[in-house]
């Protein structure tokens, strides 16, 4: 049976957009990204078949002696499992992923992360390899980085986006990020909204990627522009103000499904699919994995906007999100202050930063309401040693910038 947009809206719904009511209401989780590179030459470091020792082959030793569980899916690197419900992984072009399991508390996933980060750099530093946590390799071009992942997303993704520019296949090769994973909480649209108008000013906050290539960029963070540019049908700022849900199914539909109908190899949109009874569930979920909203909306919402951080500095975009998020006071006041989500903002945030005269008077305003509602969410959620650190991190990035 062929799907249908009413079929499609009450999944979005129900699925993406419900309520959700947890035993932890602040649950958090993480995914850090970092870019291999070999200390020596600054060239890529790549998972397999590299002239010297392959990334692979290093978490695999890791693995072995962690006692973590190594999974592999059709011939690609392995991924593994670790014994406090990580998950560490491999990204298109090597860039290796932490992703967290979820945490009850700030402090919680700060640390866990910042404990994996170590013990991987330590493994990685004794074969000659440097973990950059930049949001864009500073020293490859394209023309270094293979694909290395070769399952059907990534090869599908590679064809689709070779018909459009060179931006989809530096993201999925080149950029690394963080992302930050939040419960939809009771109010889903409230918290949707927020973190969508939220967005520029993450971006501009924790901009690192100017360089790429040895050469510097007009941008602040390259990362995000080449996010932005990927494919404008499934990237940017998706929000409408009265119907938040609808906008989001309109969204999927109409981005370019990167399968095409049955035996049909042309690129369409998701929406000219709907009436091919060989489309089904399955195609759906697929293509709503391949959207790349700055907040994509899953069993969480995933705020997507920050270049990947220095583990030492990773205290400032968790309290900034969380405390802002889950903070009551925080919320009420933010929303007030930032209003609606703008695309325009987000633009300027890539290109400009926090040199940018508005986005660095929010900032400015945002940090103290986060840092406040920081410390009303109490030390069991987010220790005194954690505020400080995003506090240093925000003098610094704020007093570079000033205006």
């Amino acid at each position: 049976m062929s799907l249908s947009e009413a079929k499609l809206l009450d999944d979005v719904r129900q699925r993406l957009f419900a309520p959700t009511r947890s035993a932890n209401p602040r649950t958090i989780g993480l995914e850090l990204e970092l870019i291999p590179i070999h200390k020596s030459t600054r060239t890529r470091a790549l998972a397999t078949a590299d002239k010297s020792a392959s990334t692979a082959e290093v978490l695999s030793r890791l693995g072995q002696r962690e006692g973590w569980r190594e999974e592999s899916i059709a011939g690609d690197p392995p991924s593994w499992n670790t014994e406090d419900g990580a998950r560490i992984s491999f990204e298109p072009g090597g860039q290796i992923e932490i992703s967290t399991a979820p945490q009850p508390t700030a402090s919680e996933v700060i640390e866990s992360t910042q404990t994996a980060v170590a013990l991987l750099r330590s493994a990685m530093s004794s074969a000659g390899i440097e973990l950059l946590a930049r949001g864009v390799d500073p020293y490859n071009d394209i023309n270094a980085v293979p694909l290395q992942l070769h399952r059907d997303r990534y090869t599908g993704m590679t064809r689709y986006f070779d018909t459009i520019g060179p931006s989809g296949v530096q993201m999925m090769r080149q950029t690394a990020a963080l992302q930050i994973n939040l419960e939809r909480g009771e109010d889903p649209k409230s918290r949707w909204r927020l973190l969508n108008s939220l967005a520029p000013i993450v971006v501009a906050l924790f901009a690192n990627s100017r360089q790429y290539a040895g050469k510097r960029t007009e941008w602040a963070s390259y990362r995000a522009q080449l996010w932005r540019t990927l494919d404008p049908s499934r990237t940017g700022i998706v929000y409408e103000e009265t119907a938040h849900v609808e906008r989001y199914l309109d969204f999927s539909l109409d981005a370019i499904a990167m399968r095409g109908g049955a035996g049909d190899a042309t690129y369409r949109p998701f929406r000219e699919l709907l009436a091919d009874p060989a489309v089904n569930t399955d195609d759906w979920l697929f293509h709503l994995s391949t959207l790349f909203p700055e907040v994509r909306p899953k069993e969480f919402f995933e705020l997507r906007s920050a270049d990947t951080i220095e583990p030492d500095a990773l205290a400032a975009p968790v309290v900034f999100v969380t405390s802002l998020a889950y903070d009551e006071e925080s919320v009420q006041r933010a929303a007030e202050l930032i209003g609606a989500p703008s695309e325009k903002l987000l633009e300027r945030a890539g290109r400009l930063g926090l040199a940018d005269p508005e986005i660095h008077r929010i900032a400015s305003r945002l940090v103290v309401l986060a840092l406040d509602g920081g410390r009303r969410l109490g030390g069991d959620f987010l220790r005194r040693s954690h505020l400080e650190s995003a506090y240093k991190y925000f003098a610094r990035a704020l007093a570079a910038n000033d205006i």
